[in-house]
């Protein structure tokens, strides 16, 4: 289907399935950190929406909920996040009744959402001293379904902020094994904005250089950078895991490295004893080097950043445990 999820949802209210991935708006990046928005009201709109959803007996009903009380009214950020990462207002209110306790619970978990433009604009100023040539991006706060912490669309950051609601007190009894992994609190989300303001200042990789190995530099490099940005790891559970087996790891990575099967080191859910994203720790292990060897720490920066010959950089790095 062609037709942009824009022209589904704005013009009338049209059938909450019909959905298309197709790109969004000219990239719009701004210089300073102060230009970049940070947008919650997603957030607010579901939490209302999700107030009515005990009156809607069946899934159809439920998913018109959704759709007439938070994708209609959402902003141009939620339809790129609909697009890239949730899907179908079915697809929604399925996985809010797989998992209704956790949902319920997000009210008190992000309450403090609202407040925290601060701490991200604290930390877009230190990367800033850390590469001055950054660009940045205005950030949507979204709640979606539990399937992306964050991803970009060509001119927004997009934080899937139901991934980062298991406070102390969220019900766990709900939740499958990967999701008792990954879901975090709060205390992520600042690192969870700078690493996906990593991938706004990467350059592309071109088709025929991404491999395992780029993308692992590429997802790794992110992580790296954001952990010196605001000293916390995104993927610190997979660190715990990998960390005592870097050797073994780094084995299995190097045969797959130079091919494009992703399926063990990107976007899986992990296997028995073995967490998934493994990539994300072997491009973080060579960012490090890279950066640890370099005597021009900001060039170790922009080569991170900017550069987009894989081979050349595992190379420069010295990274073999």
């Amino acid at each position: 289907m062609g037709v942009p999820v824009r022209q589904i949802l704005r013009p009338a209210l049209a059938l909450p399935f019909l959905l298309a991935g197709l790109p969004g708006a000219a990239a719009a990046q701004f210089a300073t950190p102060d230009s970049a928005r940070v947008e919650t009201a997603d957030v607010g709109r579901f939490f209302e929406a999700a107030r009515l959803l005990p009156s809607a007996p069946t899934l159809r009903d439920s998913a018109r909920v959704l759709f007439e009380h938070y994708y209609y009214p959402g902003s141009d950020g939620l339809l790129d996040f609909i697009e890239r990462r949730i899907g179908s207002a079915f697809q929604l209110a399925g996985k809010i009744r797989e998992r209704p306790a956790y949902y319920a619970h997000l009210p008190v978990s992000l309450g403090g959402l609202g407040v925290i433009a601060p701490r991200i604009r604290a930390g877009f100023e230190r990367f800033e001293g850390l590469w001055p040539e950054a660009v940045f991006a205005d950030v949507y706060f979204v709640i979606g379904r539990m399937n992306s912490g964050g991803t970009t669309s060509q001119d927004k950051l997009l934080i899937g902020a139901e991934m980062y609601g298991r406070d102390a007190a969220a019900p766990g009894a709900e939740l499958n094994e990967w999701e008792a992994r990954v879901l975090r609190d709060t205390g992520m989300v600042v690192a969870i904005v700078v690493h996906e303001l990593m991938h706004v200042n990467q350059v592309p990789l071109p088709g025929a250089s991404a491999t395992v190995l780029a993308q692992a530099i590429r997802e790794g490099g992110a992580d790296f950078v954001a952990e010196l940005v605001t000293g916390r790891n995104i993927n610190d559970h997979v660190h715990a895991w990998a960390g005592p087996r870097e050797r073994e790891v780094w084995e299995e990575f190097r045969a797959a490295m130079n091919g494009r099967d992703f399926g063990r080191w990107f976007g899986n859910s992990g296997e028995a004893g073995r967490p998934p994203d493994l990539g994300y720790y072997v491009g973080y292990r060579i960012a490090k080097a890279l950066y640890d060897r370099s005597p021009d720490k900001r060039r170790a920066i922009g080569e991170i950043l900017r550069g987009t010959d894989a081979p050349a950089l595992l190379a420069a790095s010295g990274y073999s445990p």
